[in-house]
């Protein structure tokens, strides 16, 4: 359905209401003229009949003629001219005069005589129809050709006139609507701005009507949003550092706890073998590596590097996380299966960044399998993207959970920091990529990531992949 302006909703129908009035004004003018003077110029030419009959001049055709400037003619019963004053063709005389139609008029209507407009050899003439003795017609013929001529100048000059008044109407309508339009445009920019998220700026009030009140309004509104965003913002921002604290403080508890029992233990048992002093040391150092990762988990989330994209080999920085994993997989009975598209163009990534959210991804597979399972890793190659499948057959994520996967400090595991998936996610976006997830409950889960190939990569026979 077409779309109309509120400006042509306001000015089209004027005009149009306008030029139908304005040209029917004229018509209705002309014709009204047209008909009260062919009225007066019958009269006045029956008048002068009845002056000619009168003065006996109706038997002098030629004075007629020269006295009041008209043509005579005289017709007998079979309309064949006696005598006229007019000259040229007269093969169509009787059809030209229309005798047929009047007579048969004098007789159905008996009346003294008729009037009756008719073009001869190209001349207009009002002519006056007057019966005589055996059926012969007097026809007293005033010519009105300048008449016409002033009928049709006058005409040309009221459609004229008309023309110009629609124009200014249209123009003066124009800027009307314009004048009325242009700040409720200016409204529907601000109102886009504000959809936008730019809360700070604030629309001019230009006019003071109206518009102006609704211009107050919508600026008091954003107003009021702005410091409700802010104080959002504030109290989002403290119940972020809430969350972290706390989930920081939970996280590094474990290992805190682990690293002191040893160092006392070490501390009382000084005599303790070597072989156990060092297991000792190297149960601390795990501790203090597992204390690391936490903390660049919550530095990740808090404050994400600038990324330093380059064309790397997609399936060689996977099978790099997976060689990292190995043992990890098979400590935890975990069967690895991979089924990586063979020549896959480079993809333009942050190789340390992307291995991270790998390596994220994996490790929550693994806790979604305690009791071993299956891990099936899947890369295929798009028109202009690759998809990378991460699939386990662990325990699965209810429904009601899926939709909060990758929001931050997010988890259904009793240890976690619930920043894992959503850093993959953010490292995702970064690459203009994507991560989505979907499972069934006591089948598993799997985890897609979509990220651009190269501007260099065009496959001419790539399978597409859904999304």
């Amino acid at each position: 359905m077409r779309r109309y302006s509120i400006q042509n909703k306001i000015v089209l129908p004027f005009i149009l209401l306008f030029t139908v009035v304005v040209l029917i004004v004229p018509v209705i003018t002309i014709a009204l003229f047209d008909r009260k003077y062919d009225e007066q110029v019958s009269r006045e030419t029956q008048e002068w009949l009845e002056t000619i009959e009168d003065t006996g001049f109706i038997h002098q055709p030629e004075k007629v003629k020269e006295a009041y400037g008209a043509e005579v003619t005289v017709v007998s019963s079979d309309n064949t001219v006696n005598y006229t004053t007019l000259s040229g063709d007269r093969a169509n005389f009787a059809d030209d005069m229309k005798l047929n139609e009047v007579r048969k008029r004098i007789k159905e209507s008996n009346v003294d005589f008729v009037s009756q407009n008719v073009t001869v050899n190209s001349k207009h003439y009002k002519v006056i129809y007057y019966p005589q003795v055996y059926d012969r017609l007097y026809c007293l013929m005033r010519p009105i050709d300048k008449i016409a001529d002033a009928k049709r100048h006058i005409t040309l000059l009221m459609f004229g006139i008309a023309a110009v008044v629609i124009l200014l109407v249209a123009l003066i309508s124009h800027l009307i609507g314009r004048n009325l339009t242009n700040p409720i445009k200016d409204l529907v920019q601000f109102t886009r701005k504000v959809a936008g998220g730019n809360l700070n700026e604030q629309c001019e009030v230009k006019t003071h009507d109206e518009i102006g009140d609704l211009t107050v309004a919508f600026n008091q509104m954003t107003r009021e949003l702005r410091n409700s965003r802010n104080e959002l913002i504030s109290a989002e921002r403290l119940a972020t550092a809430g969350k972290m604290a706390a989930s920081f403080a939970h996280e590094i508890r474990n290992p805190l706890s682990s690293m002191q029992m040893l160092a006392q233990m070490l501390m009382r048992k000084g005599d303790l073998p070597e072989a156990r002093r060092k297991q000792s040391m190297q149960y601390i150092l795990e501790e203090i590596e597992r204390i690391d990762v936490i903390v660049k988990g919550f530095m990740d989330f808090a404050r994400p590097a600038s990324l330093n994209p380059a064309p790397h080999d997609l399936n060689q920085v996977l099978q790099e996380v997976l060689d990292l994993m190995g043992a990890n997989l098979n400590h935890h009975q975990i069967g690895l299966v991979k089924k990586f598209a063979p020549n896959l163009p480079p993809v333009l990534l942050d190789r340390d960044k992307l291995k991270q959210a790998f390596m994220n991804i994996v490790l929550n597979a693994m806790d979604a399998m305690p009791k071993g399972g299956t891990l099936e890793i899947v890369t295929l190659q798009g028109v202009d993207k690759v998809r990378i499948d991460v699939m386990d057959t662990g325990i699965g994520i209810a429904p009601e959970d899926l939709n909060q996967l990758f929001e931050p400090f997010f988890t259904t595991k009793s240890q976690g920091t619930g920043l894992g998936l959503a850093n993959a996610k953010r490292v995702l976006e970064q690459h203009s990529g994507d991560i989505q997830g979907r499972s069934v409950v006591g089948q598993g889960t799997t985890i897609s990531l979509w990220l651009p190939l190269s501007s260099d990569s065009s496959p001419s026979k790539s399978k597409k992949i859904g999304e």
